[in-house]
Formats: C-alpha cells, structure tokens, sequence
C-alpha cells in the first residue's frame, strides 16, 4: 500500500478496558487504519507505550504472554463465524477461526505478510491480508469488526468495540467495518507442490521388509531389512469457485511433520478421543463442527455423538488375518489417502462444507513358514461428508449433515450412512438459546456384529439419535438443560465419534457467574449440576451424580478451583462385552485445580482428583501438573506430568465361558449372543494400575519464520490384578452384584491378565517459512514401544522401564524427513 494512502486515512482511537479494569480508559493510547485494494485489506496499527512491550519470540500459532495486536474479521456478517489474525511485538503470526459465535479454533493456516517496528512512542504493525483468504460475498459494504490490544505486564486487553464482561456471545457482538462499497472477491488459483524423503530404521530388524508396503504412495529408493526409504511427492491446491466458495484438493498428502500422539492408559471400555493435528483436514474444519455446544464434561458428559471426526480418515488398518499362525512383521501406522476433496464457503446465505477422500488398499506383512507375504488389513475406502447451514431469519439457524463411509472396488465390506438435521435459536441479545439435532444411521452390508453392550448390529440396522441443549448465558443467574436420546442400533462411529449408542440422558445445572472485579478477584462462579444416563433398551441406570462446582480468578491472575459429586449406585453393561450388567457402587469424588501467573518466567498449572467407591473402597487417583518456563524472550519450554493410581476396581479378566466341570473347556470364551442363552461363568478381579507420564516440549524461535521445536514423552503403564473371583449368571441380562461374587478355584483356570507397557516418543521439528507460505521441514523422530505379559506379578516401575530395553522385545524406530512445499498463487 502506498503510504500517501495511509496518510490520508483517518485513525480510529476510543479503546475501553476489558482486563483488568473492566470499563475503564485504555491505561496507554492505541489507534489504528484499515484499507483495501482490489487485492488485500491493509491493517496498520499504532501502540503508544512508555516502556519497552513485552516482546517474546516462539513459533507461529503459539498462544503465548505476550503484547499482541488481534483483530476479528467477519466477512460474511453472519454474526456467528469470523476469522481472527494475531501479531505479537516479537513479529509471529497467529490465525484462527472463529464459530458457533462463542467458538475458536487456532487450526486454519493462511499465508499473509505483517511487519512490526519499533517507534519513539512505542511500536507499530502494519498487517496485508489477500482477499483471496477471505470469504466476501458479491455486493459486501461492510464486515464486523473488532480490534484488541493486549499488555502483557498489567494483564490488560483493551477493546475498540467494547464488550462488558459477562455479555453473551462474542462474535455477534463485533463493531462494524463500514466504507467497503466495491470491495470484491478475488479468485484465485494457489498450488502447493511438495517434495519428501524420508529414511527409517527400525531395531530389531522386521524381516525382510519391502520399502513399497512401508511407504505406501511413495518410491521406494532402496531397502534392507533394517533399513527403508522413500521418496514422495504431492500437491495441495486452492481454487475459488465463485465469490464465497472455496476447491480445496489434495494428492498423495504427506503428514511426516506432525507430532505423534501422546500416549494414554485408558481403562475405561470407551475410545480415546485423539485432536486433529493434519494440516490439511483442519482447514475448514469448523464448518463441520457441532452445532451443540453442551456445557458439560466428565463421566457421560459432552457430546453423545458427532456426525464427522477427520481422524478416522486415515485411521490405523486392522491387524491382518493371522488365525493360520502367521507372524505379523509390519503393519502400517495408517491407511495413507491416496486424493482428498473439501468445498468450503457459502451459496447466497448458506455455508457449505463438502469433503470427499479416497483411500488405497492397505497391505501389511505376515512371517509364514519362512517366507514373507503381503496380506490384506485394509480394502480401498471412499469416505465423504456434506454439511449445509442456512440463517432462518435473524435469531435462528438451521442446518443438514450427511456422512458416508463404503468400501471401494468389492461387493462386500461395511457401508455406513448417517444423515442429521439440527436447528438452532437464540434472543436478540443471545442470553438464551436452543439447540436440537435429530439424525438417523443406516449401515448396510459387512458382518453381523455384537457390540460391547450385547447389542446385535445385522446389515440393515438403522438406528436414531437426538440431543438438545437449552441454555442461559451471561453474568448473574444461568443454567443449562441437555436431553438425548441414541437408540440401541444408531451409529455414527465409522466417520464420526461416539463413545456409546443405546443411552438416554438427561442433564442439568444452574449456577452463578460474577465476571466484574473487585478488590481481591476478577471473576468467580459457582453451580450445581445433576446427570442421570440410562441404557435405552433396558432402563438400566448407567450413570447418576449430582454436586457443586466452583471457580475463582484473584487480581494477580492466581485462580483455583474445584468441586465434589455423589455418584450413585449403577451398573456397567459394557464391562463383560455382551451386555450383562455388572455393579458400580456408589462413590464420592473430588477434584481441584491450582494456577500461578503464566506471565511469570516460570508458571504452575496444577489439578488433582480422587474417586472413592463405598465397601470395596475402590480408589482412583490422578495428578497433573504443568510446570512452563521462559529463561530467554527466544526460548519457552513446559514440563508436564502425569500420574494415574487405581485400585480395588473389579474388572473383567476373562469374558463368558463354561463352567468348569463339563464337557466344555472353560477356558474358550464363548460367542456373546450364545452365552446370554445359557448360565456360563465371567472372571474377574480387583484391579491395581499405575501410569506416569513425562511430556517436555521446548521451542527455540531464531526468527518469526525459523524455529526450533522439541517434544518428547516417556510414558509408562503397569495392570495388575489380585485374586480371581468368579461370577455364575444364568440366561439372560441378569446383573451381576459385587456381593455374589466367590473366590475362583484353580478349575475357573484364571488366566494372568497383568500388563505392563513402556513408551518413548521423541520429535524434533526444524521449520523454516523459507518463503511466503512456503516451508521447509527437517524432522527426526523416535518411537521405541513395549508391551509385555509379566511373568512377575504386581507393579513394578523399575520393571516398567526396563521393557524398553531392546533385549527384552521393545521396538523403536528412528526416522529422519526432510519436507520442502512451495506455495504459488496464480
């Protein structure tokens, strides 16, 4: 932009405080332009400080304490989704998207230029971001707007468009950028080739693996048996379909860059929940968010089911068939996606959201009688999903989502469709709201099933879900009431997440919110809430709690919090694997958590909680803690911890078998849907676990587009189980109590159920925007796993430890990538 434009420009002033005198004058002036041309809107920014900023490098999308311009962008005046830039005083970028109005998510990616300088009143920024980025409707005369500045050493945010605290909504509640007549959209074409190499080197050596089957999508460049490289290559592309509606397509996607997950004990029988971390899969993601926002987490809380979830795009294959006594040597650590498609924008008033991805089939390789073969864990996949969201008038939103997972190329295999309609409405000022969603599934072909609460899935089985939220927002008095209702046979689990189906719930809390300040504290609030879960089809009682919460931030930014529930008594219908229930006693729980002031050098994140069962006295018991650090305004690191302990819960250790004395051999496990026709034994015993896990992860900035990244986790796992105990249950869902259990005897034939895992993962991340969102990547990693049966019984950590030894069967694999893309808009 020519700087006569900027001259001529007015400033805008008149910022208010947010933090930490809500209501008060800016302590310091601020003032800022905005401009456009037919290519990129202009912000620049002036900061008046007598002292020097807090000025702190780190990598780019890092959320860190330090002084910041921000500025909300809502192009599209929905009034519900925006998008979000952030320049820190140390140069680094920050963008994200906001939506739902109150949501925000740092995953979308753009490439947009800023610079910052330092001036004799204090220091400046001058921000272009191309209106390709942007979503603008043809006819656009104005976007919602806001502006924040934040100083980091009075823990101030300062607001253009002032927003008392406790006001609902957020981005409904943005100022107005006005004087847009004849902005446009620009379309464009963006191309991002990449190239890749990568070497891996796995000990102990894995037979004689081939390079092709280990790097799927990718030319092998040689290989031995410990040793396998590739070369890839892809392209991602971006083309503007029209003035609101975005082609994004990708080939031969590589994903080497990202951080591995952490690893986790999880002794629940539900799946853990993993974020999406894909670069490529978290653009846009938003648009297949949930509409429900429920205000509930823990034990059966948040969501019962959601429509989309990326990860299982890509998922890790199944193990190959290996009942003919084959020896798997490798497998794939996921199904590579041979193209993937996403349209994202708007048509006329309704956003769009459509994603397509096609995966190949997957091979892993089996030692049999001496010789290496190729066996199937994966058949070709198509999976797609469609989301539709159109404003009904100003206080309502309605909207439709389907989804669809089919195997490709063959007649047989699982195909799952699932479609939802969901509508949303909110007052005027968004103080109350009311959300519902109604989907229905239908999985046709694939195998007849029995899923972990003895619920028959045949192909053909349909099923129904509903969930509803209604809510009150805002300081003062609020409450929330969430109902759902998942009939036995729904399942949205092969393209999105749900823990369970076969569940009616109902949940509910009414608190207090002070968010103005006083002399002592910036906000605090306090609520009672109540759950009730039952399984569908049987009225069993699941899950039934109810206590008190409360939270508190002190003026210097200290804040603590916690609470205690009463759970009642209720049953699991998930622990046996066929639906027969088993009892949970009635427990109390408390939990607690403790925070210093992150914008010390060092800051303490703490939290704890316990659950303790009455008359067995079951005990679970975990602690967590971040330790972050800041020696150097270049270098940031945190240590995280934690600790996990249970004892005295019963589990299963063996599923449904005979009893001893028969015929039978007591020790086959016996099909779930046969054994509930006849009395049969279960195993269990009391359980005693521990788990530690050390998370360091460290960042060296050189520049805003060079950095320096380090992660590393140990994590350690030990089960362990005392004396088996035996359960006789006659036909039928009859529920076992904890009182009918007896001692078993050495005919039950109890098997040793101890556990002991071990894992090290290391990440080293050198990233260099080496060009305007062009990026070179130099990555080394480690991964080295265990998991063995202990011939030793009891928990040992120094036995846990020692499993990563190599003599002792641990794996690892070290691996080195070097990643170039290029980004060129055409």
């Amino acid at each position: 932009m020519h700087e006569a434009a900027w001259e001529a420009a007015p400033w805008s002033y008149g910022f208010t405080q947010s933090e930490p005198d809500e209501g008060a004058p800016a302590s310091v002036q601020t003032r800022f332009k905005v401009l456009w041309d037919d290519e990129a809107l202009y912000v620049g920014v002036e900061c008046d400080d007598p002292e020097p900023p807090t000025a702190r490098l780190s990598r780019r999308d890092r959320l860190i304490d330090a002084d910041y311009i921000s500025f909300d962008l809502d192009t599209t005046l929905d009034r519900r989704t925006a998008y979000h830039f952030q320049i820190f005083a140390a140069g680094q970028q920050v963008d994200a998207i906001h939506f739902n109005d109150t949501d925000f998510t740092a995953d979308w990616d753009a490439a947009w230029e800023s610079s910052v300088a330092a001036t004799d009143r204090g220091w400046s920024l001058e921000a272009k971001i191309p209106l390709r980025l942007l979503r603008i409707p043809d006819g656009a005369r104005a976007f919602g707007f806001n502006l924040y500045r934040h100083l980091t050493r009075r823990h101030e945010e300062d607001q253009w468009r002032y927003r008392p605290r406790g006001t609902p909504g957020d981005i409904s509640q943005l100022g107005l950028l006005e004087g847009l007549d004849g902005v446009r959209p620009v379309r464009s074409l963006e191309l991002r080739p990449y190239l890749a190499g990568r070497t891996t080197l796995t000990t102990p050596a894995p037979a004689n693996v081939r390079a092709p089957a280990a790097f799927a999508g990718c030319g092998s460049v040689g290989a031995n048996p410990n040793v396998l490289a590739a070369g890839c290559a892809g392209l991602d592309l971006r083309y503007s379909l029209a003035s609101d509606l975005s082609l994004i397509a990708t080939v031969n996607p590589d994903f080497g860059q990202v951080e591995a997950d952490a690893r986790v004990l999880n002794l629940s029988t539900f799946e853990t929940f993993f974020p999406e971390k894909r670069p490529f899969f978290l653009e846009g993601l938003d648009l297949f968010k949930s509409p429900l926002q429920i205000p509930f987490g823990g034990t059966y809380g948040g969501q019962t089911f959601t429509l989309f979830y990326s990860r299982r795009i890509g998922r890790p294959p199944e193990d190959p068939d290996t009942s003919d006594g084959a020896t798997i040597l490798y497998k794939p650590s996921a199904q590579p996606v041979a193209t993937a498609v996403k349209l994202t924008g708007s048509v006329g008033p309704t956003s769009v959201g459509f994603l397509s991805a096609v995966q190949p089939k997957v091979f892993s390789q089996v030692l049999q009688n001496g010789a290496v073969q190729d066996r199937l864990s994966a058949t070709a996949a198509y999976d797609g999903a469609l989301r539709l969201r159109t404003p009904l008038g100003d206080n309502s939103i309605a909207g439709f989502t389907a989804t669809a997972a089919d195997p490709l190329f063959t007649g047989s295999g699982r195909r799952a469709h699932v479609g939802a309609a969901d509508f949303t409405a909110f007052s005027s000022a968004r103080t109350y709201s009311l959300s519902a969603q109604l989907a229905g599934s239908l999985l046709s072909g694939g195998p007849h099933t029995v899923v972990r609460d003895g619920t028959v899935i045949d192909p053909g089985a349909t099923g129904v879900g509903f969930t509803s939220v209604a809510r009150k927002n805002g300081d003062g008095f609020d409450g929330a009431v969430v109902a759902d209702y998942l009939s036995p046979r729904f399942s949205s689990n092969e393209l999105g997440f749900m823990p369970r189906a076969n569940l009616a719930r109902a949940m509910a809390y009414v608190g207090y919110n002070d968010p103005h300040p006083n002399g002592w504290r910036q906000r605090w609030s306090m609520l009672l809430h109540a759950r009730e879960v039952r399984d569908a089809a049987l009225g069993l009682t699941l899950y039934r709690a109810i206590g008190p919460e409360f939270s508190l931030l002190f003026r210097n930014y200290w804040s603590a919090g916690g609470g205690v529930i009463l759970e009642g008594r209720a049953a699991d219908d998930r622990e046996l694997r066929d639906g027969t229930p088993l009892e949970r006693q009635p427990a109390w729980v408390t939990y607690g958590n403790v925070s210093t002031d992150s914008r010390r050098p060092v800051s303490l994140d703490l939290s704890w909680s316990q659950r303790r069962e009455q008359g067995r006295a079951a005990i679970n018991t975990e602690l967590d803690w971040s330790l972050g650090f800041r020696p150097h305004p270049q270098f940031e690191g945190s240590l995280e911890g934690a600790v996990i302990y249970e004892t005295g819960t019963v589990r299963r250790i063996r599923r449904a078998t005979a009893l001893p004395g028969g015929t039978e051999d007591p020790t086959v496990v016996l099909d779930p849907e046969a054994a509930l026709l006849r009395t049969r034994e279960y195993l269990l015993a009391p359980l005693q676990a521990r788990s530690v896990s050390a998370t360091m992860r460290c960042t060296f900035a050189f520049s805003p587009r060079l950095t320096l990244q380090s992660y590393a986790q140990l994590f350690t796992a030990g089960i362990a189980y005392g004396g088996a105990q035996r359960a006789v249950v006659g036909p039928g869902k009859r529920l076992v109590t904890l009182g009918q259990l007896a001692d078993a005897t050495a005919a039950d034939a109890p098997p040793n159920a101890d556990n002991r895992q071990v894992g090290l993962n290391l990440n080293l991340i050198l990233r260099w925007e080496w060009m305007l969102g062009s990026t070179f990547y130099l990555v080394y990693a480690r991964q080295t796993s265990n998991e063995i049966t202990p011939q030793v019984r009891g928990l040992s950590f120094s036995g846990d430890l020692a499993a990563l030894s190599t003599a002792q069967g641990a794996v690892s694999g070290d691996t080195i990538l070097i990643k170039v893309d290029l980004l060129k808009a055409l």
